[in-house]
């Protein structure tokens, strides 16, 4: 009697182990977009965070007046100083005056990052792009006036899509 496999066995277990990982890598995939998708909201929900104890500083310190760093409403009038459309900036950490995060956020221009690309002093209002991909990425706008974020449809992901990571 043998004790070795027989090639018609091997075969059976070859297939049944291409067909398991046929199932488990597109999960994979799915599980890198997930984590992509938690990290982008980790941050506008500590970006939130930020504001909203920076609002409530300016309403204890009874500061009812524009101050600086403050639109006339209480909130950052600007999220960082970072310059537009570039590398390794720091992000979200506010001004030299007004500090937000205490660990900022750098820019880059590769996928599954943050970058800052467009600023209007005038109205308090910078966009920023998180890019999953070259085809998948959210535009968020920061409005100082309201300190509120919201989602610009700009030909990335879907607008449902952006405010499920910024609600």
């Amino acid at each position: 009697m043998s004790r070795s496999f027989t090639l018609i066995e091997l075969i059976f277990v070859i297939v049944i182990i291409g067909l398991l990982a046929s199932v488990a890598v597109p999960k994979f995939a799915q599980t890198k977009a997930s984590a992509s998708a938690n990290s982008a909201k980790s941050v506008v929900s500590s970006i939130r965070t930020a504001i909203e104890t920076k609002h409530g500083e300016w309403i204890i310190d009874d500061d009812l007046g524009s101050s600086d760093g403050y639109t006339p409403q209480g909130y950052p009038q600007k999220l960082d100083s970072a310059s537009l459309n570039s590398a390794g900036e720091d992000l979200f950490k506010g001004t030299s005056t007004l500090p937000l995060l205490k660990t900022a956020i750098k820019s880059c221009l590769g996928n599954d990052c943050w970058v800052k690309y467009a600023e209007d002093s005038d109205t308090n209002v910078s966009k920023y792009k998180y890019k999953f991909s070259d085809d998948d990425f959210i535009t968020i706008e920061y409005n100082g006036s309201s300190g509120t974020f919201d989602c610009i449809d700009d030909g990335g992901m879907s607008k449902s899509d952006c405010e499920s990571i910024i609600d």
